[in-house]
C-alpha cells in the first residue's frame, strides 16, 4: 500500500511511538491500529528509501536512545492520560465523543466504550481515507457508533460535524490531543470558542500544550536522523494558547483540572526524560488539562 503524500507526518510519528509503547512488557495500552500503520510505513520505506517518512526504532527491539525514549515516553504517557479521561467521561454517562485532528486515534476500537457511544473522528479526507484502508486490511472493528468526518479545522468543520449526526444539545467528550501547540494564539482561541459553542453543560474536554516551545537541543538528539526528526517537529510549532490552561479554559466557561506531562510520567513510575526535568537552563513544561463546561 502506498502512502498518500499529504498524510500527516506528525500523525505517523505518533502512531509509531504508540506502537513502541504497545510492545513494552509494562505497556500502558495496546494499539493494534498503530502497529498496522507502522507496518505500512516500513513497507513504504522499503519501496521508496527516499520517502520523507518518520522512522525510528522497530517496536520491541530493546534499548532506546535518549531522543526515542523521550518521544515514546511522551506520546505513550500522553495517550494513557487521554484514555483515562475518556473512560471517566463514559463512566459518568457521556455517550458522545469528538476527536479533533484524529489522525490514527484508535480509541473507538480499543477502549471498550459503551456500544451506544457516538464517536466522531475529524481529520482531512486523505488521512481518513488512508486510515479506513489500514483498518480494513487489519480487520479492526469499532465497538461504538463511529463516524469518520472529513473536515479541515481551518474551515467550517462544525458544519461537517453536525451533518454527520453530532448533537450539540448532548454532553460531549472533546479530545484535542496534540493540536494546540501547532496553532497561533488567535487560532487556538477561535477553536476553543467554537468547541464551547457546540458544547452542552456537563461536557468535558482534554487537551495539552507547551508553556514555552521546546528547542532542538532540549531533546538530546545524538545523530543526523534524530536531529532531523526533532527539527521537523519543532518547526511545526506556533505560539499556542495565550494563557495557562486554568485561566484560558476559565475565560471560555470551563473549569480546569491541570497536570503536567512530567507529573504524569512520574505517576506512571517511568524514568523522566531529560527534556522534561526541572532545573535545566531551558525548562520544558507541557501542560495536560481536563476541562468541564459549567
Amino acid at each position: 500500500m502506498d502512502l498518500p503524500a499529504d498524510i500527516g507526518w506528525t500523525g505517523l510519528l505518533t502512531a509509531h511511538m504508540r506502537a513502541v509503547e504497545s510492545a513494552r512488557p509494562d505497556r500502558l495500552f495496546t494499539d493494534p491500529l498503530a502497529e498496522a500503520v507502522v507496518d505500512v510505513v516500513r513497507h513504504a520505506i522499503r519501496t521508496d528509501p527516499d520517502a520523507a517518512l518518520p522512522t525510528g526504532p522497530a517496536p520491541g527491539t530493546g534499548e532506546l536512545t535518549e531522543t526515542w525514549s523521550m518521544l515514546s515516553t511522551y506520546l505513550g504517557v500522553r495517550t494513557a492520560y487521554y484514555d483515562r479521561v475518556v473512560r471517566e467521561a463514559a463512566a459518568e454517562g457521556i455517550r458522545q465523543v469528538v476527536v479533533l485532528a484524529a489522525g490514527f486515534d484508535a480509541r473507538a476500537f480499543r477502549l471498550g466504550l459503551p456500544p451506544e457511544t457516538a464517536f466522531f473522528e475529524l481529520d482531512t479526507e486523505p488521512v481518513l481515507r488512508f486510515k479506513e484502508t489500514v483498518l480494513a486490511d487489519a480487520a479492526l472493528t469499532a465497538g461504538v457508533r463511529r463516524h469518520a468526518v472529513p473536515a479541515d479545522l481551518r474551515g467550517p468543520w462544525h458544519e461537517a460535524l453536525t451533518r454527520s449526526g453530532f448533537a450539540p444539545e448532548v454532553p460531549t467528550m472533546w479530545l484535542v490531543e496534540g493540536l494546540f501547540m501547532y496553532l497561533s494564539a488567535a487560532d487556538s482561541d477561535a477553536l476553543l470558542a467554537q468547541v464551547s459553542s457546540l458544547s452542552a453543560p456537563g461536557s468535558r474536554m482534554a487537551l495539552e500544550y507547551y508553556e514555552d516551545s521546546p528547542r532542538v537541543t532540549d531533546a538530546g538528539a545524538s545523530g543526523p536522523v534524530e536531529v532531523a526528526v526533532i527539527e521537523r517537529i519543532v518547526g511545526f510549532f506556533q505560539s499556542g494558547p495565550p494563557l495557562p490552561p486554568d485561566q484560558w479554559l476559565a475565560s471560555h466557561g470551563w473549569a480546569a483540572d491541570v497536570s503536567t506531562l512530567a507529573a504524569e510520567i512520574t505517576a506512571r513510575k517511568r524514568p523522566l526524560p531529560l527534556m522534561f526535568q526541572a532545573g535545566r537552563p531551558h525548562e520544558v513544561n507541557l501542560w495536560l488539562a481536563e476541562g468541564r463546561l459549567r
